[in-house]
This record gives structure tokens, C-alpha cells and sequence, in this order.
């Protein structure tokens, strides 16, 4: 399976556009529905790191826009 291009929404703070993915692709496992698979292991990493990327950059703007808000008063 191959990953999806994810175009985060700045701010996206609702369901994560990972989620969202997640769930539109129907992957839900039903209770009982058998181990995760190495590549189910490696998918689910990739959707972590992308998320926390997008974190991190959202981190980044509110210290820039909190810079920009102290230096105005």
C-alpha cells in the first residue's frame, strides 16, 4: 500500500487529516480481526511521524505568531 499525499489545512485542529485518511480508507479493524501485519506496523509509523511533523510546525508558528504579538505591545 502506498502512503497518500496528505495537504494538512493550516490548523487543522478537528480530525487530523491522518484520521480521516485513516478511516476513508476503510482500514478499521474489526474486533478479534488478527495481529497487525509488519506493513500495517510500518503504515501506522508513517502516519505517526507525519503528524508529529505537522505538530512540530504548528508548534513553530504559534512561537513565531506569540514573538510577533510580544514585540507589538
Amino acid at each position: 500500500m502506498q502512503p497518500q499525499s496528505l495537504h494538512l489545512a493550516r490548523g487543522d485542529t478537528d480530525m487530523s487529516a491522518i484520521e480521516r485518511l485513516h478511516i476513508d480508507s476503510g482500514e478499521e479493524r474489526e474486533p478479534g480481526g488478527g495481529q497487525p501485519t509488519a506493513a500495517d506496523f510500518k503504515y501506522r509509523l508513517g502516519e505517526l511521524e507525519t503528524e508529529n511533523a505537522r505538530l512540530h510546525r504548528l508548534v513553530a508558528e504559534l512561537l513565531i505568531k506569540n514573538q510577533e504579538l510580544r514585540r507589538a505591545h
